[in-house]
C-alpha cells in the first residue's frame, strides 16, 4: 500500500472502520512515518474538539422575551401568508396568458387542461415557498449560535 493510500485510510482508521489486516498495516505505517502519525493525532484531536462542540443555550431572559412576544410572532406569520398569497396571485396572472392558447383549445381533453393547471398552480406554491425558505435562512448565521 502507498503512502497516499493510507493517507486516506486513516480517518476510516480513526472511526474502526478498517478490517484486521488493513488496521494493522496503517498501525504499521503510523510507527514508521512522522507525516501520517502527525496527521492521525491532527484528525484525532479535531475529532474530540467536533465531540465535545455544542450550541449555545440562550438565557431564561431570551426565552422569556420570545415567549411574550406573541403580537410579534402573529403579525410575522400574517405578514408571511399574505406576502405568500400576493406572490401566487401575480405568478398566476403572469403565467395565465401563456397556458391560455392550451387551456382554450377546444381539442384537448380537459383532464389535460385541468392536469396543466395543477401543475402550473403546484409550481407556483413551490416555487413561493422555497423562496421563503430561503428568506428565512438567509437571515439565520449558520454557526454563529456554536462554542466550544
Amino acid at each position: 500500500m502507498t503512502h497516499e493510500e493510507i493517507k486516506i485510510m486513516i480517518p476510516a482508521y480513526l472511526e474502526g472502520e478498517l478490517d484486521g489486516e488493513n488496521k494493522k498495516i496503517i498501525e504499521k505505517h503510523l510507527e514508521e512515518c512522522i507525516e501520517c502519525r502527525q496527521e492521525c493525532a491532527e484528525l484525532s484531536q479535531l475529532e474530540e474538539v467536533l465531540n465535545t462542540m455544542e450550541f449555545k443555550k440562550p438565557s431564561k431572559d431570551i426565552w422569556d422575551v420570545y415567549w411574550s412576544s406573541v403580537y410579534n410572532r402573529l403579525e410575522r406569520k400574517i405578514g408571511w401568508i399574505l406576502l405568500s398569497i400576493g406572490m401566487i396571485i401575480m405568478l398566476a396572472v403572469g403565467a395565465y396568458p401563456a397556458v391560455k392558447g392550451f387551456i382554450s383549445d377546444p381539442q384537448i381533453p380537459m383532464i389535460l387542461k385541468l392536469g396543466l393547471l395543477a401543475f402550473v398552480g403546484g409550481g407556483i406554491i413551490v416555487f413561493v415557498s422555497i423562496f421563503r425558505e430561503q428568506l428565512f435562512f438567509r437571515k439565520k448565521e449558520r454557526y454563529k449560535d456554536v462554542r466550544r
